[in-house]
């Protein structure tokens, strides 16, 4: 039996080996048939034939064709193709069926006989051809664009939604090497369209809405008079349309709106009045205040808000009476009645008429202010927005002429009536040098930006403060108030008298305060401690 075998299997090998024999000399010369180049058909040709097929093909491909999303886009192959082996193509395709042992030679002819393919011997320059897809990429890439609404005028304009494109670089890359390898003239541009959130029948939805919504414009009136009109453009500029998980939504934008209905605001808001205090005779009288009226203008962004987008036309304004912050029944309940304290300089030592003029301006601009309980009063704030003469002023140790001059003199006379009138001294600036209209450690400086005078009104009513430039050469300072039980007396007393290192005289002095409510000391003792210094030589005429 195993005779048998052995026979059988020497029997085939011989029947292989002259198939194989005769099938070589049948194609000698030829390559086998059913082997490609790529896609090329090279079968049954001799190399020669074969070489000039390849060569002509190879000239083809100078430009491959991209094709994808809608679009060509050509390629020059000679950016990245270095060039085509092709003596070296052919050895590989000639040498199908006819290398190696019988059996790899008889497998090859029959792959070959159903087609075989055979990639060609070629250089491809891997950093050229991704800096050109990436170029490609800049060119063909786009962002999707949104379906959107746009009003202006009055009139509204849909924008179409378009989609958008991204290459896939790796994947393009892929496809034009596969080319190269295959001869062929044509890839596929791989890459994925974006679609964009808002389509274009979704901007027409919304167009509607919003057309609906502004059509004709809206009336406004008031106590059953049709009075103002918001116009289309108008109500067109306080249209919002913003996207939302695909949808526009659309609304009005209400501050847009409000600006839009200034016109009814200022028609028909008054402003209150506070009630004020004024000095007639001996005692103060308080003149009434006034309400006012005010658009109750959230209910009328609300109402418009919710109406225009369910056709309504007319809206109705509706308005409410404002108290003052002050009104009358609280300033007479608050009302100052008596004089807690007063102070005076006299203003005649200086003729200079800017000097005057300034303190005129500055009294006159403090004159009737009042201070509600727990209030500041802040000297620089009061009679800063004026504008002042050039004057005699401290500066730097020396007169100088600024704007300004006096300021302090005024300053200086309403601090000791605050003082007498028992008010909380917040700030307060002494001098550089010791002044003739005033007693020493009484003054206080003032410099816009820099040095103010500031006092708390700390009584439970309201105080009023009058200042005024008299006829008969004083300056004078009044504080009006409620009655506080206090009483304060003030003196100052020099404790140094000497000269400074480049012998100019120098003075100290401390300002003693007592103040008493009823029986009651609140305090007593030392309230300021105060150094002067002599002027510079050159000018030894002080001045505030």
């Amino acid at each position: 039996m195993k005779g048998k075998n052995a026979g059988f299997v020497i029997l085939l090998c011989a029947l292989v080996s002259a198939t194989v024999a005769v099938d070589h000399l049948l194609h000698a010369g030829e390559i086998y048939g059913g082997v490609r180049v790529g896609e090329m058909p090279v079968g049954g040709k001799t190399p020669e034939e074969a070489r000039r097929a390849l060569a002509a093909r190879i000239s083809e491909l100078e430009e491959i064709s991209l094709a994808g999303d809608s679009r060509k886009v050509p390629l020059s192959t000679g950016e990245f193709v270095q060039g085509y082996d092709i003596p070296a193509t052919l050895e590989r395709a000639y040498a199908v069926g006819r290398s190696g042992g019988v059996l790899r030679r008889l497998r090859e002819r029959i792959q070959a006989a159903a087609g075989l393919r055979i990639e060609p011997v070629v250089s491809v320059d891997e950093t050229r051809l991704v800096r050109r897809v990436q170029e490609l990429a800049a060119e063909l890439n786009r962002e999707p664009q949104e379906g959107g609404v746009n009003v202006r005028n009055g009139e509204v304009r849909v924008t179409a939604a378009r989609a958008g494109y991204r290459l896939d670089v790796r994947e393009t890359m892929t496809n034009i090497e596969e080319a190269v390898r295959n001869l062929s003239v044509e890839a596929r541009l791989s890459g994925d369209r974006r679609r964009p959130e808002i389509s274009t029948d979704e901007a027409r939805r919304a167009a509607r809405r919003v057309q609906e919504a502004i059509g004709g414009g809206i009336t406004l009136h008031h106590a059953g008079r049709k009075g103002w009109t918001v116009s289309e453009p108008a109500l067109g500029r306080a249209i919002e349309v913003s996207p939302r998980d695909g949808v526009l939504q659309v609304s009005l934008d209400r501050e847009v709106l409000r600006e839009e209905l200034d016109e009814v605001h200022a028609a028909l808001t008054i402003e209150p009045e506070n009630a004020s205090f004024v000095v007639r005779g001996d005692g103060v009288r308080v003149v009434p205040g006034k309400p006012g009226r005010r658009v109750k203008m959230e209910e009328l962004l609300e109402d418009i808000s919710r109406g225009v987008f369910l056709g309504r036309r007319e809206y109705r304004v509706r308005v409410e009476a404002e108290e003052p912050e002050l009104t009358t029944a609280r300033a007479e309940r608050l009302k100052p009645t008596t004089v807690l304290g007063e102070y005076k300089t006299d203003y005649t030592w200086d003729t200079d008429p800017g000097r005057r003029a300034n303190m005129e301006r500055a009294s006159a601009a403090i004159d009737g202010t009042a201070v509600a309980p727990g209030e500041i009063f802040s000297y620089n704030a009061t009679t800063r927005p004026l504008s002042y003469e050039p004057a005699k002023v401290i500066k730097n140790g020396r007169v100088a002429y600024d704007e300004g001059g006096g300021l302090s003199q005024v300053s200086s006379t309403l601090y000791m009536a605050a003082n007498y009138a028992g008010l909380e001294i917040l700030e307060a600036h002494p001098h550089y040098a010791e002044l003739p209209y005033i007693t020493p450690g009484f003054d206080t400086t003032v410099w816009f930006g820099a040095l103010d005078l500031r006092f708390r009104n700390d009584t439970t009513g309201y105080i009023l403060i009058q200042q005024w430039q008299g006829a008969d050469g004083y300056n004078h300072a009044r504080i009006w108030g409620r009655p506080n039980g206090k009483r304060v007396t003030m003196r100052s007393e020099k404790v140094y008298e000497g000269t400074d290192e480049r012998g100019r005289r120098v003075t100290r002095w401390v300002v003693y305060k007592t103040v008493v409510r009823g029986d009651r000391v609140l305090y007593d003792g030392p309230f300021r401690r105060v150094t002067y210094r002599e002027l510079a030589p050159a000018q030894k005429t002080p001045s505030g």
